[in-house]
């Protein structure tokens, strides 16, 4: 729990208690009523209002009511009352540890990080899963960049009308980037990276690592995918939620070219989307009307992405030459390297556990076949593997800090804060090395300082590289996918 509402509720119970043994009256238990309100006041203020919380305020409701003489004065009714108040200041401490307000990880790089977020309408392309025929298709983008110190608000994880009531408490969850900060007036102008989020997921799901880019001089623009993103809110009061399937292209178990070949569908749309910012970011790039006018370097743009995300980004990557590096975060490839070609600089980034020791029948389909063309492809063109032991699928978002429970979080063994250290560095070396031509000797593969980490460095037509510490064929799948 947070500092005002924790000290909120200790103190409502500290005062029911008081109220059931001593039977408080009188000016002090107007001052202990009095500092109730105002820590409550304090914490609406300065943390807003959540649904853990609505326990508590019933509980102060009610403190207020026995501490005033207005409700029933016989013991067992006086009991029953105060009782329930402890009960509901337990309740919210409860609900608080089980879905609390996470904290974001600190940025580690010298910048501060400005947000922006834009609505952005494709007049080239109708939208084709929208009720009305002849819409646009539109979308949502948030940039994360460099930014100057300044006294603009913090931004909130999520946008109140992006939530629904479970998830309404991402809503006051403070990162650590303000709204609209002035661009860093140093460093200019900056790499550009594309960033998208997982199948049915949101533009802010990687913010530990979004952040943190924008922290070491990245900007890094985030897209909300409407009908496939969990939830899109526009300016104009409309509302999107996902209307795509979770078992697009119908049974697992089918031939995977066949499987590939729907899901591609849904691949092409979101390229098309990435293709289309990035023209937009680019012509405000060149606007000098415009506050971005030469902050973003046209020759430095590279796309990452979690999941389905990662997938466009090795997708933009393979199909737009001005996208000269990709980062796929524990996602599939589909057809994403068909069209790959020399210069184009990929690492693909996996949990230590997904694929070889998986029952999933998604897996079993496309584990050999995805893993066949990933290695074809590392060993005409080169690139890096990493692998992270101990993480699981969601660790390379922010869903592992938003439980201490691992059946809520979907964490890994590895502790979040170690696999997103990982992923930060490893990230960011990488498109140092990529885009700037910084050299990092954590690319080199021999060394380096995380123990769940397995790293392969593949060069163009090398043998595989013998670093790998575990199989990653599917037991009971053809070799196809050997490190021997």
């Amino acid at each position: 729990m947070r500092t005002f509402d924790l000290l909120a509720v200790i103190l409502v119970l500290v005062d029911a208690v008081l109220l059931l043994r001593f039977r408080l009256a009188g000016s002090l238990q107007r001052f202990i009523l009095v500092a109730v309100v105002l820590l409550l006041v304090a914490h609406l203020v300065a943390e807003g209002a959540r649904w853990q919380m609505a326990p508590a305020y019933l509980a102060a409701l009610l403190l207020c009511i026995a501490g005033t003489g207005i409700a029933p004065q016989g013991n067992v009714s006086r009991i029953a009352l105060i009782s329930g108040i402890v009960l509901l200041g337990i309740a919210s401490i409860a609900f608080s540890i089980v879905l609390p307000v996470f904290q974001l990880p600190d940025p580690t790089g010298k910048y501060a990080v400005g947000t922006t977020t834009l609505e952005l309408t494709d007049p080239s392309r109708v939208e084709d899963a929208g009720s009305q025929a002849g819409t646009k298709r539109r979308v949502v983008v948030q940039l994360w960049y460099p930014a100057n110190p300044s006294g603009k608000p913090v931004a909130r994880y999520m946008k109140l009308a992006e939530t629904f009531a479970l998830t309404s408490y991402r809503s006051v969850v403070p990162t650590n980037s303000r709204i609209d900060a002035p661009i860093a007036t140093d460093g200019a102008p900056f790499p550009l990276l594309l960033f998208g989020g997982g199948w049915r997921g949101r533009r802010t799901e990687s913010t530990f690592l979004t952040e943190d880019l924008a922290s070491h001089g990245y900007v890094v623009a985030a897209i909300d995918h409407p009908y496939n993103a969990h939830r899109v809110a526009f300016s104009d009061g409309a509302v999107v939620d996902s209307t795509i399937t979770a078992a697009i292209g119908g049974s697992f178990d089918i031939a995977p070219p066949a499987f590939i070949q729907a899901w591609d569908k849904e691949l092409a749309k979101w390229i098309a989307d990435e293709r289309f910012v990035l023209d937009t970011l680019l012509a405000m790039n060149d606007d000098s009307k415009s506050r971005w006018f030469h902050q973003m370097n046209p020759n430095e743009i590279g796309a990452v992405g979690h999941s389905f995300g990662g997938s466009a980004a090795v997708g933009i990557c393979s199909e737009d030459p001005r996208v000269r590096a990709a980062v796929n975060m524990d996602g599939y490839l589909f057809s994403a390297l068909d069209e790959r070609s020399t210069g184009q600089k990929l690492m693909v980034i996996l949990e230590g556990a997904r694929v070889y020791r998986s029952d999933n029948p998604l897996d079993k389909a496309l584990g050999t076949y995805d893993f066949a063309k990933l290695d074809e492809s590392l060993r005409k063109f080169g690139g890096y593997v990493l692998f992270v032991d101990g993480a699981n699928h969601e660790d390379f978002s922010d869903q592992p800090l938003m439980s201490p429970f691992r059946r809520i979080s979907q964490a890994g063994t590895l502790p979040a804060a170690q696999t997103h250290a990982i992923v930060r560095a490893y990230v960011q070396a990488f498109f140092d090395e990529a885009l700037l031509g910084q050299h990092s000797a954590l690319l080199e593969g021999h060394s380096h300082p995380y123990v769940a980490a397995t790293f392969e460095r593949w060069t163009s037509d090398d043998p595989p590289p013998m670093s790998m510490t575990f199989p990653i064929t599917p037991p009971g799948a053809s070799d196809l996918n050997s490190k021997k």
